[in-house]
């Protein structure tokens, strides 16, 4: 049996913890952001309306374990094909370089100019006063990065001059005191959606990774009926220990896979220590390739890739968790 070096006043603590009313509160003014800010782009982009947008929360959001240093992580889906398509057709570092050839092709002329301009210096007013032509954007290769970028410049109109929003590739980061709160980061990855999927798009070669809602929600709501509280206190638990190991929270469809796949009988018990024991010691003897994904049954979480990878993580906290003289 493995021995656990963790105090018994942590694990309650964090197991009784509640900023329900905190986390609803932030989880309200965003939807009501961005939803502001998608009727607001529907007007000039067609792609998007409010109709064919899911937004949908991914983290511990989703299963109501919210701690402290939790960030609020949402997909936000678009039912689109044609910018599905675009988006698979897109490849950007290719693209970038494409346009550079043809810019560089159709102002040769320019160029060659000059670099003769060092022994045709007559020509040097003709090449300054030349105009450098825009590139211009076929519009059937808009694509979830650029609607990544559009919907950055919507939402800087709602936001007070106090906060920060920056976009990278797919993903758009909210800091914001005065909007949302001290030490609150919001993130939000756009992707393409096709019910029940969000569909995350990597490379031509990687394909989409999919996220089925679906599948996690029943998963989830199931185990949860059957359990109750325990289920989502010992979510909170794995959290808070994960984090203290690796400084980062763990992926929580990883974490929900990995407690759904422990027998009911051990969510028994007031005693939530009890139980965090029992549910430890069960999980010390056993393999994650005999884990399945709740995202995807069909998978175990070693080979789902919405699992993220979390296993090297996993393994140190539970090596941190065991007495000295059991590591």
């Amino acid at each position: 049996m493995a021995k656990i070096n963790v105090s018994k006043e942590i694990i309650l603590s964090v197991a009784n913890q509640d900023n329900s009313k905190f986390v609803d509160n932030i989880d309200e003014k965003v939807n009501e952001l961005f939803s502001a800010a998608i009727e607001k782009l529907s007007e000039n982009i067609s792609y998007v309306t409010i109709d064919n947008v899911y937004f949908q929360p991914v983290n511990e959001l989703f299963n109501g374990a919210m701690l402290d240093n939790s960030s609020f992580i949402y997909l936000l889906g678009v039912e689109n094909a044609q910018l599905e398509i675009n988006t698979v057709n897109c490849n950007q570092f290719w693209r970038n370089l494409k346009e550079r050839f043809k810019f560089a092709w159709e102002n040769r002329k320019f160029f060659n100019k000059k670099r003769k301009k060092k022994r045709k210096k007559k020509k040097n007013k003709e090449v300054e006063e030349q105009e450098i032509p825009e590139i211009k954007f076929d519009a059937t290769k808009y694509n979830i990065y650029s609607l990544t970028n559009d919907l950055q410049d919507t939402l800087i109109q709602y936001l007070s001059t106090t906060s920060i929003c920056y976009a990278k590739d797919n993903i758009i980061t909210l800091v914001g005191r005065d909007d949302f709160g001290i030490n609150t980061q919001i993130i939000v990855k756009l992707v393409n959606y096709t019910d029940p999927v969000f569909k995350e798009f990597k490379s031509k070669k990687k394909g989409f990774i999919e996220t089925n809602i679906d599948n996690r929600f029943n998963a989830f709501d199931e185990k949860y009926q059957r359990v109750g509280d325990n289920y989502v206190k010992l979510i909170k638990i794995f959290n808070l220990l994960y984090f203290n190991t690796n400084k980062i929270f763990p992926n929580q469809v990883f974490v929900e896979s990995i407690l759904n796949y422990c027998p009911d009988e051990l969510y028994n018990g007031k005693d939530m220590y009890d139980v965090f024991v029992k549910i430890i010691n069960f999980l010390y003897y056993k393999s994650l390739k005999e884990i399945k994904s709740v995202n995807d049954p069909t998978k175990s979480i070693l080979d789902d890739e919405v699992c993220g990878n979390d296993v090297f993580g996993y393994k140190k906290m539970l090596s941190a968790i065991l007495s000295k003289d059991e590591k």
